[in-house]
C-alpha cells in the first residue's frame, strides 16, 4: 500500500491554483499530492489530485499516454485511505482500463494492486487474498515491498497471523529494513499478536516520530501504542485487544470474519458472566463465522482453564482441526519446473519455482468454494470412552505458558509446563541434526514430569498445538520405550480408529540408487517380505511408485527427504527419475493403510494453518492410517538394521505402535495417524 510516484517528479516549493494552469504545474500538483500522501495526509492528497485529474483531463500533457492513469491510481489509493471508497473503485477501474488501452503493464499491475486494497478495505478479504497472490511474481522489485504489507495485512485479518509474520519477513526490503509507514506499522501489529509489546511500542514510536499529527500514520502509530501499552483484563479482552490489532489499516469496519469474531466473544463473555455459568461454554453451532478464529478458540480454552474446566478447554483445543487435504489443481508446468530445478541442482531456483507453485496453490484455493465445516460436536465424552487403557495428552498454549491437557481414567486434567518459548524451544531442538556449537543439550529431561502421574504406563495418543511443532515424540526422554501414536487432535483419532487395521499383506519396498543406505535397506527388508513388490535401482521410478501404493496395504520408502521451506505440498521422498512429490498422492485410487518413510523430515503434520503438511500430512488426508517417519534427519547409521527388526516385529503381528516405540523411537521416528 504505497503511492506510485511519478517518474520525474519536479519539486516544488509553493504552487498557487490558476485557471489556466501550465502542464508542469499540474505535473507539480501530482508530486505535491504523492507526497502527501506518502506522509499520511490522506484527505489533502485526495482532495489535490481529484482537482488536478479534472483539469489534466482538458489539458494537452494528458496526451502523454502515462499521465492519466498514473495520477488516477494515486487518487484511487489515496480516496480508500480516507474512506472514499466509491470514487476509488471508479477512478482505479478507469486507471486499469486506460493501462491496457495504451499497454501500460507496470500501471495496470499497481491499479489490480490498489484495486485489492479497495477490497481489502470493505472487507473482501478473499478477493483481496487473490489479487495479492496472483501479482507476487509479477510486480518490480521496487513495487513487492508495498504488497507483502498488503498481503500480509490480509492474512492478518483471516487470523493467519504466522504466515502473514512470514510474507512480510519475505519482503525485498533494500537495505534490510524497511523505512515505510505502512511496514512498520504492520510490523508492530505482528510483534503485538506474537507477544513482543517493547517492540512493538518502539516501531509505533518510530512511526509516530517521523508524521506529524494530521496524519493517518501519526494516529495509528498512537493507537496502536496504546494497545501495546495496556494489559488485557481477561481472556476475552484479550482476544479482543487481538482482533482490534488484526484489523486492516484502511478499514472503515471489521470485515466479516472479525465481525463474527466480536461477536462471539461477546456471547462467550456473557456466557462466562451469568449467575448460573461455570466458565466456558462448551463450544458449538453458536460459534458460526468465528469456528476457526484462533483468537476466538484461545479465549475459550484461557476461560475454561481459569474456571478449573478442563475436559471444556479441550474441547476449544479441538476447533484447531485437521482438515483434509483440499485438491487444489496446480498446473503441471509449474511442478515440473521445480522438479527440473531438483534435478539439476539449482537449490535456489527450485526455491523460487517452489514459492511460484505455492502462491498458485492458494490463490487457486482461495477462488475454489469454501470448503464446508460441520458445527465442532463435543469430543471429550467419546473419547474417554474409546481411549481404554491409552490416555490422551494434548500439548497447547495458555497465554504465554504452555500447558498439557491429559484424558486417562474417565477425567480430563491440566497441567502447567512453564513458559512457552521454552518449551517450544526445547521441542524444536529435538529436531536438529546435533546440537548447535556451543549450546547445552536440550533441556528435554523431565519435561513432561508433570504429566507422568496422570498417564502411569499407559500407551500415548499425543498432539500438539501448531506453535510447539511436530517434536519427535518417541525422542522424549520421558516417553522412550513407550507406544505413542501422534495424531492432529482428538476427532481425528476417535474418526480413524473407529474400525480395525486390515491386513498389512500386499507390501512394497521402494528405494532408488541414493543415497546407498536407501538400497541396501529394501533389499535387507525383502527377507522379511518375500512376496513384497521390490522397486530399487533404476526401478524406483515416480509412475511406477505411485501406481502400486494404490495397490499395496504397507508401503516402505527410503530415499532422500526434502521439505521447501515455504511450499510442503512439495516434499519428496526421491526416486530414481526425481522427487516423488506429496501433491502427487492425490494420485493413488486408494492408500496404503501403513506407509513407512524412512528418509529425513517426513514426519511433519500441517503447517502453521494447520492444513495437512508435506509427505505424511498428504498420505493421512488420502485416507492412510498410519505414517512412520522422522521430523528430523534421519541417521545413516543404525537406521537400516532399526528397519530390519521393526518389520520383523509387524510380521510377527506387533502393532505398528509397539514396534516404533522398541526399535524407531529412538532414533526420532513417531507412528502418526491412528
Amino acid at each position: 500500500m504505497s503511492p506510485t510516484p511519478p517518474k520525474s517528479p519536479v519539486p516544488l516549493i509553493g504552487v498557487r491554483d490558476a485557471e489556466e494552469p501550465s502542464g508542469r504545474v499540474l505535473l507539480e500538483r501530482v508530486s505535491l499530492g504523492v507526497k502527501l500522501a506518502e506522509d499520511g495526509m490522506f484527505d489533502v492528497s485526495a482532495d489535490l489530485l481529484d482537482d488536478t485529474h479534472l483539469r489534466l483531463r482538458r489539458h494537452p500533457v494528458a496526451r502523454s499516454a502515462p499521465v492519466l492513469p498514473a495520477v488516477l491510481v494515486n487518487l484511487g489509493l489515496s480516496q480508500i485511505l480516507c474512506g472514499r471508497f466509491s470514487q476509488a473503485r471508479d477512478h482505479l477501474a478507469e486507471a486499469r482500463a486506460l493501462s491496457r488501452e495504451h499497454s501500460l503493464e507496470l500501471l495496470g499491475l499497481v491499479a489490480v494492486q490498489n484495486l485489492g486494497c479497495l477490497d481489502l478495505a470493505r472487507g473482501d478479504i478473499p478477493s483481496a487474498l487473490t489479487t495479492f497472490l496472483g501479482l507476487a511474481h509479477r510486480l518490480p522489485r521496487e513495487r513487492r515491498e508495498a504488497l507483502h504489507v498488503d498481503l500480509a495485512e490480509a492474512l492478518l485479518a483471516e487470523g493467519m497471523v504466522e504466515e502473514a509474520a512470514r510474507t512480510l519477513a519475505d519482503g525485498p526490503w533494500s537495505h534490510g529494513r524497511s523505512a515505510q509507514a505502512s511496514t512498520l506499522l504492520v510490523e508492530a501489529k505482528l510483534c503485538l499478536l506474537r507477544g513482543d509489546r517493547f517492540r512493538s511500542v518502539e516501531l509505533a514510536r518510530r512511526v509516530r516520530g517521523a508524521f506529524g499529527r494530521g496524519s493517518l500514520w501519526h494516529g495509528l502509530a498512537t493507537r496502536l501504542e496504546r494497545t501495546a501499552s495496556r494489559r488485557a483484563p481477561s481472556p476475552v479482552g484479550s482476544a479482543r485487544t487481538s482482533l482490534e490489532i488484526r484489523l486492516p489499516l484502511a478499514a472503515a469496519s471489521p470485515p466479516p470474519p472479525l465481525a463474527a469474531a466480536h461477536r462471539v466473544l461477546d456471547a462467550l463473555e456473557a456466557a462466562v458472566r451469568a449467575p448460573v455459568g461455570r466458565g466456558a461454554p462448551v463450544p458449538g453451532p453458536w460459534l458460526t463465522g468465528a469456528a476457526g478464529d484462533a483468537h476466538v478458540a484461545r479465549a475459550g480454552l484461557e476461560c475454561a482453564l481459569a474456571a478449573g474446566d478442563p475436559a471444556t478447554a479441550l474441547e476449544w483445543t479441538e476447533l484447531d482441526r485437521f482438515a483434509d487435504m483440499p485438491r487444489t489443481r496446480v498446473p503441471d508446468v509449474l511442478t515440473d519446473r521445480y522438479r527440473a530445478a531438483l534435478a539439476r541442482g539449482q537449490g535456489n531456483r527450485a526455491s523460487i519455482h517452489a514459492l511460484r507453485w505455492e502462491r498458485t496453490r492458494r490463490r487457486a484455493a482461495l477462488a475454489g468454494a469454501p470448503v464446508a465445516v460441520p458445527p465442532a460436536e463435543p469430543v471429550a465424552g467419546r473419547l474417554l470412552e474409546r481411549l481404554g487403557d491409552r490416555a490422551f495428552l494434548r500439548l497447547t498454549r495458555s497465554g504465554q505458558e504452555a500447558v498439557a491437557l491429559v484424558a486417562a481414567a474417565g477425567r480430563v486434567h491440566a497441567r502447567p509446563l512453564g513458559p512457552l518459548p521454552r518449551v517450544a524451544r526445547a521441542l524444536a531442538r529435538l529436531t536438529l541434526p546435533r546440537p548447535l556449537p556451543g549450546t547445552a543439550e536440550p533441556p528435554v529431561h523431565g519435561l513432561l514430569a508433570p504429566v507422568l502421574p496422570l498417564i502411569g504406563e499407559r500407551p500415548l495418543v499425543a498432539a500438539a498445538d501448531t506453535c510447539l511443532g511436530d517434536p519427535p515424540w518417541g525422542a522424549l526422554p520421558d516417553l522412550r520405550g513407550r507406544p505413542v501414536t501422534v495424531v492432529p487432535d482428538a476427532r481425528f483419532w476417535l474418526r480413524r480408529s473407529s474400525r480395525p487395521l486390515r491386513a498389512l499383506d500386499r507390501v512394497l519396498l521402494a528405494a532408488p540408487g541414493e543415497p546407498p543406505g536407501a538400497l541396501a535397506e529394501a533389499t535387507a527388508l525383502a527377507s522379511v517380505r518375500p512376496g513384497a513388490l521390490l522397486l530399487t535401482g533404476e526401478n524406483a521410478r515416480c509412475e511406477d511408485v505411485l501406481a502400486a501404493l494404490g495397490t499395496s496395504d504397507l508401503a516402505h520408502l527410503a530415499g532422500h527427504g526434502r521439505v521447501p521451506e515455504r511450499a510442503p505440498m512439495l516434499s519428496s521422498v526421491g526416486m530414481s527419475d526425481g522427487p516423488l512429490l506429496a501433491c502427487d498422492l492425490s494420485g493413488p485410487a486408494s492408500a496404503p493403510e501403513v506407509v513407512v518413510l524412512s528418509a529425513c523430515w517426513t514426519g511433519r503434520l500441517r503447517d502453521l494453518s494447520g492444513a495437512p503438511l508435506g509427505f505424511a500430512g498428504a498420505l493421512l488426508g488420502a485416507g492412510t492410517r498410519m505414517v512412520v517417519a522422522c521430523p528430523a534427519p534421519v541417521r545413516d547409521a543404525g537406521t537400516g538394521a532399526a528397519m530390519l527388526a521393526f518389520h520383523r516385529d509387524l510380521a510377527a503381528g506387533v502393532p505398528v505402535p509397539e514396534a516404533v516405540a522398541a526399535r524407531l523411537g529412538n532414533l526420532g521416528f513417531s507412528c502418526l495417524g491412528a
